[in-house]
């Protein structure tokens, strides 16, 4: 077995066609079949359907192309285990992050990491907190930064740094005129809300509900994937809502939004970072877990 023509099976099933295949692999297009064709003869079975248009996997060939992008990740972490008994610290780093460390903390610390570490090559992919752990999962990323925790056996979870949520309102709703705001002056109010699966949503209604105020006592007008899509929400008129400080002040500094705090139900939530329990670490993801502690 070649390694090279798993790559190429993966390429072919990405692109879902050989020639844009064989282009992003530098290789002809004859090539990319021979390819194909030496792994469906290795494996006795048939891999992909080809039409005129375009390629897709079979039943054998779904199989076998999620245990090849494994293969191969396996392959790459092995060369950077092995390139790091070297005395620089080079390599991928592929990190994940959930909206607030992604858009407003990691930018910064990366740029401070990357003068330590130049040869690091980073890759910073952001989404909510659910996505980023099931990348983890996956081995598409070596660590996360997100916003609630995680118990899980196969992952560590520590904490990272803090994070206070605030209330924003529309510059000219009618609680925004009020400095004292509590709890129950929400009740049957619209609020803008993450997605179900967002660290920052979770928490939210768990202190409400806690406070007396549980989330369906809430009107939602609106729920969106992304912190900064909740933020032109709100500034729209849409309703309420409870985001990271990181990310409101500078809205309610420029007079966008109204930023406010909640006399009764003032809470702040920790960041955390994960990465894997039962895989070993590439070096730059070591010296990235050691520079950020």
């Amino acid at each position: 077995m070649n390694l090279s023509y798993l790559e190429t099976f993966v390429m072919v099933a990405k692109h879902k066609g050989f020639s844009r295949a064989a282009k992003a692999l530098s290789l002809t297009q004859p090539a990319v079949s021979k390819h194909i064709s030496l792994l469906e003869a290795y494996y006795g079975t048939k891999l992909v359907d080809r039409t005129s248009r375009r390629v897709e996997l079979t039943d054998a060939g779904i199989v076998l192309y999620h245990f090849a992008g494994r293969i191969i990740s396996t392959v790459e972490r092995a060369k950077e285990e092995i390139a790091s008994f070297s005395e620089e610290v080079k390599g991928r780093l592929n990190i994940g992050a959930s909206t607030i460390p992604g858009h407003y903390i990691l930018p910064r610390t990366l740029s401070e990491f990357k003068k330590e570490y130049p040869l690091v090559n980073v890759s910073l992919e952001v989404s909510n907190t659910g996505k980023v752990i099931n990348r983890l999962r996956d081995e598409a990323i070596q660590v996360g930064v997100i916003g609630a925790p995680v118990n899980s056996p196969e992952i560590n979870c520590t904490e990272f740094t803090s994070d206070e949520v605030v209330l924003i309102l529309p510059a000219g709703h009618p609680l925004a005129e009020r400095k004292e705001l509590i709890t129950n002056d929400l009740v049957g109010e619209k609020v803008v809300v993450r997605e179900s699966d967002s660290g920052t949503r979770r928490i939210v209604e768990e202190k409400l509900a806690a406070a007396g105020v549980p989330f369906d006592s809430l009107q939602v007008a609106g729920e969106f994937g992304s912190t900064e899509a909740v933020l032109a929400g709100v500034e729209a008129g849409l309703g309420a809502s409870f985001v990271s400080r990181w990310a409101a002040e500078k809205a309610a500094t420029e007079g966008r939004v109204a930023l406010r705090t909640l006399q009764d139900l003032r809470f702040s939530r920790s960041l955390y970072l994960i990465y894997p329990r039962d895989r070993s670490l590439s070096r730059p993801a070591r010296a990235f877990l050691s520079f950020i502690k």
